[in-house]
Parts: C-alpha cells; structure tokens; sequence
C-alpha cells in the first residue's frame, strides 16, 4: 500500500468510527420480519444448524455472511448467521438448535455491522491506484477512439459523454433529471463489453440498479449475454437475472433434486412418527405372548383401522390378519427401510444443496455484467475475489466515500461515476465534523471541476414550466427541455386544469405532539388529500411528498382507501417520477420555518431536498405553502426561491 493510499484508509477507518459509535449511542436494532420458519435437517457443519424462512418482502439490509440475532416468539434471542438468500428463502445457521413454533420471528443486526465489514475490507483493495483515481489524486489517462455505431437515438451530450467513458480512465456524469442517464449508460455498458470488458454496476439501493438493468434488457447487443445467463444482479430477487435464477437455470438437476427432497423427506417423516406408536404396540403385544400359557388367550395384534393410513386398505387387510409378533417384524423391516430412504434423501439433498453454492459462485465467476449494491460488493463473501475491467458507480452522489473507494478498487482499468451533485446526499448518524468531511461529502464536491465531468443538459421528464424552475435554481440554466407530449396533457388536466406550475396559498397551523419534534398541520394535510384525490380519478399517477414524518402519517391515514397516491417524505422518491407531485411545506405558524425545506448554512441539505421533490413531477406541480409565512420567516431561502420563481411563472390559487 502506498503512503498515500495508506493515507486515505487511515482517514476513512477514522471516519468509520466516529460513525459506528454514533450508532452505538443510538443503540438500536435493525428488525426484519420472517416467516414460515422449518429446520434443513439434510444439511450439516460441524456443530452448527440451519433454518430456513421466508422473508414477506425483500430487505436490502440482509446479506450472505450477516451476523445478527435471531428473536424467537418467546423473546428468546439466538445469534445467527445468514448462510444463504435464495430468492424470497433466507438460511440461518446457527450454533444453538432451535425449536421452531408458531409466532412472530424477527432478524435483528446492529446497525454498525456494514461498518465492521467495511473497515475489514479496506485492508485489501484490489487496485488502489484506481481508487485513488476515483478521488482525483491518481493522473487520467485518456486514448482516442474512434465514434462507436450507437445503437440508441442519443443527443448530442449524451454521444459526448458516451465517448469520454470509453476513452478515460476516469469518467464524471452528471445527470440531471430526466437527462436520459440511464439510457445513455446501457449504451455505454453495451459498448464496453463490446469490447470485451467484464463491468460491475454499483449503486446505493437495488431500485437504482432494477433501472439500469430493465433498460440493459432493452439493448439488442446485449441480448446474448441475457440468454447465456451472464447478466447477475446479486442481493435482489424475482427475475431471470437474481442469482437464484440463474442457478436455477446453471444447475438444473441439483435444483429439481432439491425440490423433489423436501416434499419426499417431509412425507418420510410423516410416516415414520405415524409407524412409532403402531410398532411400539406391536412390541409390547409380542412381548405378552411369550409369557402366556395353554389357558390363557394370545393377545390381539393390530387391527386393519390401525394400519389403513399407514399401508393403504389392501395390505392392511393383509398385515391384521397375522399375529403380532409377525407385525413387529415387519413393522420393524418397513421402520428401517423408511429410516434408509430418508438417509438417502438427506444424502441426494446435501449434494445438491452443495451444488447450487458452488453454482452460486459459478455464476459470479463466470458473469460479464454484475449488478449489486454498494454494501453487498464489500460484504457478500462470492465478490471477496471478484475483479472487474469497469467499475460503474450508479447514484455517486449518494455513496459513502469509503465505499466508493472501496468499489473503484476493483477496477483494473477505468471508473465510471454517475449521478447529480444536486440530490440527496449520504446520510449520516454522526456529527462529528471529521466524519462528515472524510466520509458523508459528496463524490462530486470532492472532485470539483474536471475535464472528465461532463453533464447531460437535455431533460425529458418535466413539462417546460417545470424543468425551467429546476434548471435555473438548480442547474444554473443549464438545462433545455424536450418533454413529451403527455407532459402538456397532464398539465391541461384536473386539478387546475391548464397550468402546469401552481401554488397554493394556505394559511394553515403547524403543530408537534409533546416530545415529538415532528411537525403536522391539519389544513395542508387535507388540501394535499384532496389534490390528490382529484388527480388520481383522472388516471394520473400521484406523489404527496412532505419533509415531515408526522405529516407524511397524517396523510397516509387520510388516504387509506387510496393506495395507488404514494405518500412519503422526499427520500422515498430518489429515482422516480409521477405525472403529479404535490409537495407540502407543512411549515407555518406559530412555528418558525424548520431547517428540512428552509435551512440555511453549508451544511443545509434543503437545496437538494427541494430539487428532488421538484423535479419529480411530469406534468403538473402543486405546492402548498403560506406565502406570506414564507416570505417573512424565511427570505433568502431556497424554498423562498422557489415560491417566488412560481408565483412569477405559475399560478397562484387559495
């Protein structure tokens, strides 16, 4: 390790401390629901078992190798470790034989776990150098190449930026919303391994990644990599390209093996507990007849009723006419044999089971494009010796730095980072300045100004009103708009049919609950409902967004018998568009202007807050804001700004 990539670990694990005892303050656990719980009796190591259980949803937080407890109905709680995620099957070992019953169970992890693994893995990175490209503190190559056929209908910027990604060894795009990133990405992607390079595709969340892969099926040059199952997206589930279904596919004959097992050693075990109590009568009826003398009667055996559900009626019929040391013998011979084949299903499924691990890392190994989060890249133990030619960073801006360098440092010849400095940053649970300048700043702030950075200055998303109050508070002008036509169609319609840009002066009162800081207010909360609603019955697709958790609850509540209107706080959003969005600032009096949409200083993330839940919105864009509240309590804002560029370009309504 050089002195300077000796520099930056140091800098990081430092880092990583300050924010692991954060947590620790905090002392909270992370719950994951589970169900179905059963123990996996045909598979064995040493002193450990396994159980399997169903997750109801998918977790991003739980991963192969994750060391956690497990919390039985009773409170009881066992460590364990994830051994396997199988689709929606998560495999548990533990060191403890548990008892599984009825009842609620739940995975806990401590919420330092991934920074425990992180600082692990900052020991052995691959390719430092690159790493320390990725920051800037590495020289860039750059080789020409000649223009490569584009199979997608790309702007000029996007061409450029396509261009640039092939030829450097560092690569910054900066992709606004609704710039077509993700578009231009898969080009680039179909290009690299066009030339023959193995990439890895890594992001903050598996919704970022589920994009960039439904757009990657999209691309003809990559449909033979589809088929020969060389696409993988690790950690997620429900697709052709989850690992589980391609080993499916990879290793078909352990995986129908494994099928058949369970349903055969299930049934096995069945009638085995159901010959116990007949054998053990036989036995004891046997046993007597030894005893008797010529005056007294031998007793009965087992009757036909006995025995029909065990042997079915014929050879019921069959077996009660013997007596009963003839039954204990076979009885005897039928237990043995049932305690064989189970041994040999045990036997078919440990092999099979080993089968498909080892299939797991096959197809790790033996993929061209891969797809995983940020977390999983450091922790899953089937990337601990994974390389790769590109290293594409999807949602830069959100990362953690150390995991960033920790993913450009697999990287044997060129970094791609992606994302908008003007979104959401990371999120950290520490205040400590060192961790926040080593850790939590932004990707793109640390680069600064290069010539390998290039922004997409096309958006496609937002309605022209829209996109121009995003671009001039946001991107500096830098944007122009070629929205669809669906953009104006949403605008012409219900609610304020033919205005695109609207806000709503309501002068409502927000309000917290005695030791919640959380902030509510009544008035916005049924205006929003009610925008909503009308929008909704309109066919459009809706997003209610406020900054405060109390009133996202509020208005949930409120629209129970409408779940197709999302509501949430902006985080929730990252990513996604909606026809209409409706942001409600909830803020008002007696109360001052919180720091979420209205906060002031470096640190302030309202800008980015405010750009995201803006520039969600497709067609129509409602917010609801007192005014006059605004202009007086918080001037000089972002959120002022905003107010203002509306009222001068929008429309204003009560």
């Amino acid at each position: 390790m050089t002195p300077l990539a000796a520099q930056f670990v140091a800098s990081f694990r430092r880092a990583i401390e300050a924010e692991k005892a954060a947590l620790r303050q905090d002392s909270s656990a992370y719950e994951v629901a589970l169900e179905g719980g059963r123990p996996l009796s045909e598979m064995t190591q040493g002193e450990f078992t396994f159980y399997a259980f169903q997750l109801p949803r998918a977790s991003e937080r739980v991963t192969p190798g994750l060391a956690c407890s497990l919390r039985e109905p009773s409170g009881l709680e066992v460590p364990v470790t994830v051994a396997q995620l199988s689709g929606g099957e998560v495999v548990l070992r533990s060191e403890v034989r548990l008892h599984i019953r009825e009842g609620a169970y739940r995975l806990l992890f401590v919420p330092w776990f991934l920074y425990d693994e992180m600082h692990q893995a900052l020991e052995n990175v691959p390719f430092p150098e690159m790493a320390l490209r990725a920051f800037g503190k590495q020289p860039v190559e750059r080789q020409p190449m000649p223009t490569p056929q584009f199979e997608f209908r790309l702007n000029p910027t996007q061409r450029e930026a396509v261009q640039l990604a092939l030829e450097s060894q560092l690569a910054i795009l900066w992709g606004p919303p609704g710039t077509g990133k993700t578009t231009t990405l898969a080009q680039l992607i179909a290009l690299l391994v066009g030339q023959q390079r193995r990439v890895l595709i890594t992001s903050t969340t598996h919704a970022a990644l589920d994009q960039v892969l439904a757009r990657l099926r999209d691309t003809r040059a990559l449909h033979e990599l589809f088929a020969r199952h060389q696409v993988l997206q690790l950690g997620s589930s429900g697709h052709d390209c989850c690992l589980d279904e391609v080993v499916q596919a990879t290793q078909s004959e352990a995986y129908a093996t494994l099928g058949r097992s369970r349903p055969r050693l299930e049934g096995l075990l069945r009638q085995h507990q159901e010959l116990l109590p007949l054998l053990q009568k036989a036995q004891v009826a046997a046993a007597q007849s030894h005893q008797l003398d010529l005056f007294v009667e031998a007793p009965a055996g087992l009757e036909a009723r006995e025995l029909t559900s065990l042997l079915g009626p014929e050879r019921a019929a069959r077996w009660s006419a013997l007596d009963a040391q003839a039954q204990c013998g076979l009885l005897q011979r039928l237990c043995r044999r049932l305690e064989a084949l189970q041994m040999g299903w045990r036997l078919r499924a440990r092999v099979a089971r080993t089968a498909l691990t080892s299939g797991q890392q096959q197809a790790v190994d033996e993929c061209r494009i891969l797809l995983t989060t940020l977390a999983n890249s450091y922790v899953s133990p089937l990337l601990k010796e994974q390389h790769f030619d590109s290293v594409v960073v999807e949602e830069a801006g959100m990362a953690l730095l150390p995991a960033i360098y920790l993913a450009a440092g697999r990287a044997r010849q060129q970094v791609v980072l992606v994302g908008d400095p003007q979104q959401l940053p990371a999120i950290l649970a520490s205040r400590d300045s060192y961790a926040q300048q080593a850790m939590g700043r932004n990707i793109f702030a640390v680069l600064g100004e290069r010539p390998e950075r290039l922004m997409l200055d096309v958006q496609y998303r937002m309605h022209p009103e829209i996109g121009e109050l995003v671009s001039r508070l946001f991107y500096n002008g830098g944007l122009r708009h070629q929205p669809p036509a669906e953009a104006g169609e949403i605008a012409a319609d219900a609610p304020y049919p033919g205005d695109a840009l609207v806000v709503v002066d309501l002068a409502g009162q927000a309000r917290t609950d005695p030791g919640d800081f959380s902030r509510y207010n009544p008035e916005s909360a049924h205006k929003a409902v009610a925008l909503a609603r009308e929008a909704a019955a309109r066919g459009r697709s809706v997003a209610v967004i406020s900054p405060y958790r109390k009133q996202v609850q509020r208005i949930q509540q409120l629209l129970q018998d409408h779940p197709l209107i999302d509501c949430a706080t902006v985080h929730r959003f990252q990513g996604h568009e909606r026809d209409v969005v409706i942001l409600d600032i909830t803020d008002g009096p007696p109360l001052e202007p919180g720091v979420l949409l209205a906060g002031r200083g470096a640190n302030s993330s309202s800008a980015n807050l405010l750009n995201v839940s803006l520039s969600r919105a497709r067609g129509k864009l409602i917010v609801i804001a007192p005014v006059d509240y605004v202009r007086s309590r918080a001037a000089g804002t972002t959120l002022a700004q905003v107010l203002e560029w509306a009222l001068q370009h929008g429309v204003r309504r009560q």
